[in-house]
């Protein structure tokens, strides 16, 4: 009995354990490829997800920013017309009391001729002047103002007003 290994024996061994690492590493190499694929469509998702995100907060601060812009607009309307308001008081234009109108107070008639401004228009924060629509004949002369916006007439005996 020979005490030498046989060389063929072993040659072929070794060939048959480097044909099986390379059938392994061609097993794992495709099966790494795959999985990197797909980690890397998953990346590629959550980017896509993250920038749909970003795009719809970009959008909702764009709107939040036009809201803002909008209300401060209306916060100038109404400061205004708070200062504006300052300048009339209610006033009856009838002996009778009902033709209620807002007239122009006479430490601001300096600024722009008298008149008077639509009830109705006044307690929804527009400034209106009424317009003199006819003159009536029922058991006496009576005018009538009209508002142009909101078609209130005030029916008056006393025109001008007196102070």
């Amino acid at each position: 009995m020979n005490a030498v290994p046989d060389i063929t024996a072993i040659s072929a061994a070794l060939a048959s354990l480097k044909a099986a690492k390379d059938i392994t590493q061609a097993m794992i190499g495709p099966r790494d490829a795959a999985a990197f694929q797909e980690k890397r469509l998953e990346l590629q998702n959550a980017v896509l997800d993250a920038q749909s995100s970003v795009f719809a907060a970009n959008e909702e601060r764009t709107a939040l920013i036009e809201k803002v812009r909008q209300l401060e607009k209306e916060l100038a309307r109404l400061e205004a017309w708070e200062a504006d308001k300052q300048r009339y008081e209610m006033r009856s234009l009838s002996r009778h009391g009902a033709a209620i109108v807002y007239s122009l107070k006479s430490d601001a008639v300096d600024s722009e001729p008298f008149h008077c401004i639509c009830a109705t228009c006044y307690e929804q924060g527009k400034k209106v002047p009424l317009q003199f629509s006819r003159v009536a004949f029922m058991g006496g002369e009576e005018q009538i103002l009209a508002c142009p916006v909101c078609k209130t007439e005030v029916h008056t005996d006393r025109w001008p007003p007196t102070a």
